[in-house]
């Protein structure tokens, strides 16, 4: 890896990757539960959690291309790109999952985890590539990490509970 390191740049580096990182997690925890399983506010929750991570990655990749000039970085960012973008159509995808037969919401819920997981998996080498000194997924408070975690173990059956409420309130209503 070439570097161009300017004084800060590698903590401006550091701050654009825990920002992905962070706007992955509440655009899943957040806009899946807000804005599809118990939708509140605006209909355009989920498209402004979506839109909040992928301004996010633009930060970086921008940040990012004028810090180095490396093939692998700019591959190992388009990657990310590539993932977070696959992540945001799967769950805006997922806006009229109660039409959906059970076996795609199943399908399409169980994909939305391991998506997530690669891009973990692309911040992280991200993190080791520019060496940034407090990688985001270590040093994170265990609670907040297992929030993250449990809410996406979960998700599936939480998917499968809002289809069903909504269908016992359909016959009862």
């Amino acid at each position: 890896m070439i570097t161009k390191q300017l004084p800060g740049r590698l903590l401006e580096l550091q701050d654009a990757i825990y920002r992905v990182a962070l706007s992955l997690d509440a655009f899943l925890v957040n806009g899946i539960q807000y804005g599809l399983l118990q939708p509140i506010g605006t209909s355009h929750f989920l498209q402004k959690a979506a839109s909040s991570l992928l301004r996010d990655l633009a930060s970086l990749e921008e940040q990012a291309s004028q810090a180095v000039d490396d093939n692998k970085m700019t591959e190992t960012l388009a990657a990310l790109r590539t993932k977070c973008q696959q992540v945001v159509d799967l769950v805006v995808g997922l806006d009229s999952f109660r039409t959906l037969p059970l076996q795609q919401l199943r399908a399409t819920v169980n994909q939305i985890p391991v998506i997530r997981g690669e891009c973990a998996q692309l911040i992280q080498e991200l993190e080791a590539a520019f060496q940034t000194p407090k990688p985001f997924y270590q040093p994170r408070p265990m609670h907040s990490a297992a929030g993250v975690s449990d809410f996406l173990a979960d998700l599936e059956q939480a998917f499968v509970k809002a289809c069903n409420g909504s269908n016992e309130q359909n016959e009862h209503g």
